[in-house]
C-alpha cells in the first residue's frame, strides 16, 4: 500500500492529495511553478477563481493588491481558467 502526501491549499485550507494541487512559487514578483527550490505554495482548483486569491497572492509574494490581481489573471490564464 502506498501513501499519498496530503497538502493543503493556501486559499481554502482544504488538504487534498498532492497530486491533485497545483505547486507554484513567487519569483521577482511573478508567480512560477515550482522549480525544486524555495519556499512553495499549493493552490487546488476550486481557488484559482477564488475571489480570496488576490490576498493570499499580495501576502505571499508580497506586492500591493493590484500586482496580486494581475498575478492571479496569469493564474488563470495559465491553467485555461477565468480568474
Amino acid at each position: 500500500m502506498s501513501h499519498t502526501p496530503i497538502r493543503m491549499c493556501v486559499v481554502c485550507r482544504g488538504r487534498f492529495p498532492q497530486p491533485k494541487l497545483t505547486r507554484l512559487q513567487c519569483r521577482g514578483r511573478k508567480v512560477v511553478e515550482w522549480s525544486g527550490e524555495g519556499r512553495s505554495f499549493y493552490l487546488c482548483f476550486s481557488c484559482k477563481n477564488s475571489p480570496k486569491l488576490y490576498k493570499i497572492l499580495s501576502k505571499i509574494c508580497r506586492v500591493d493588491r493590484e500586482q496580486a490581481k494581475k498575478i492571479a489573471k496569469e493564474i488563470g490564464q495559465r491553467y485555461g481558467y477565468e480568474s
